[in-house]
């Protein structure tokens, strides 16, 4: 299964306006993933490497990810966060909320939360497993905050 994007919102009404832009994939706002999978869908005429291709990609992500992926309490005193049984809350120094973004991913397991946060010189991905049954079901922006809504 792909990662999905969760919208990060904000307590400021300004981002309620703009709302979905944050989707739309516009000149130099794009990431690899997204051109990665333009590139593949752009030479038809390869269907067999292609598939190969996507094999080899999953087989290393599902490898990568195995290995990466922390528990939740883990990434939570990480980061000196603290969570309940219905929300998360992590400290976020980010300048702005565009520097954040959140994505989830169920396996066969629970559901898998990846933050990436960009920085100048680097920056952060990590990734933390949800309890079993539990998932995101919204995040929200609040200066120095993160705070991940759990259903």
């Amino acid at each position: 299964m792909e990662w999905t994007r969760v919208d990060v919102e904000s307590e400021n009404s300004i981002t309620n306006v703009i709302g979905g832009l944050s989707d739309l994939k516009i000149g130099l706002d794009t990431d690899a993933e997204s051109m990665h999978k333009e590139f593949l869908g752009s030479i038809p005429h390869l269907e067999e490497v292609q598939k190969m291709h996507g094999e080899i990609v999953t087989g290393i992500e599902a490898k990568i990810l195995s290995e990466s992926v922390s528990t939740l309490g883990e990434f939570v005193s990480e980061f000196g966060g603290e969570w309940s049984e219905s929300e998360i809350k992590i400290p976020f120094s980010a300048n702005s909320k565009s520097d954040f973004v959140l994505d989830t991913k169920s396996d066969d397991i629970s559901q898998i939360v990846r933050i990436i946060a960009p920085e100048k010189f680097g920056g952060m991905l990590k990734s933390f497993r949800l309890p079993k049954g539990r998932c995101v079901s919204e995040a929200i922006w609040r200066g120095g905050e993160i705070s991940i809504k759990l259903d």
